[in-house]
């Protein structure tokens, strides 16, 4: 067993100190930044920054994702409400969406925008909150594209529903 005199052991515990305090920042930091991309819908390049001001959600999947595709029919209501826009960031190739089950299809339609996201995804995801890269991961913006909220893993109607009663809650105080 290797013993640690006094000596060697704080600064040791001092560095661990700075490093957390650090992520702390760093994590309070990002939640506070606005978020942006800009994506190929197949005819054009959108720009996030460059849409209108509201509450949006953004869902990225995949078609061979079992549970990307059981939220998505959740995530065409909501776009059909017009309470928030919904925007949808396949991490795929085009044909690879238009693969996806006819069901699934239907509810890739306006209001909802889809988009195409690039084929290494990782950079993107992590600077959405995801950094282990897992699909289905959906976040919430307030209307600055500040994140309100975000989950990696299946969403469904009442957490988006309560996912946006949250946001729009914290943009009025």
């Amino acid at each position: 067993m290797t013993h640690f005199g006094n000596k060697a052991l704080l600064p040791s515990l001092a560095l661990w100190a700075g490093l957390l305090a650090s992520a702390a920042v760093n994590a309070e930091n990002q939640a506070k930044t606005e978020l942006d991309f800009e994506l190929s819908d197949g005819r054009q390049f959108i720009q996030l920054s460059r849409l209108p001001a509201q509450t949006t959600v953004v869902n990225f999947w995949r078609a061979d994702c079992p549970p990307c595709l059981r939220e998505m029919p959740a995530l065409a209501a909501l776009a059909r409400s017009g309470k928030v826009r919904v925007i949808t960031i396949a991490l795929q190739k085009p044909a690879e969406t238009l693969s996806a089950p006819s069901a699934i299809q239907a509810a890739l339609t306006p209001p909802m925008h889809v988009l195409h996201g690039p084929s290494e995804p990782r950079g993107l995801l992590a600077r959405f909150g995801n950094r282990v890269g897992a699909l289905p991961h959906t976040l919430v913006l307030d209307k600055q594209r500040r994140p309100c909220t975000q989950r990696t893993g299946e969403i469904t109607a009442d957490w988006l529903d309560e996912a946006v009663a949250n946001c729009a809650k914290a943009e009025k105080t």
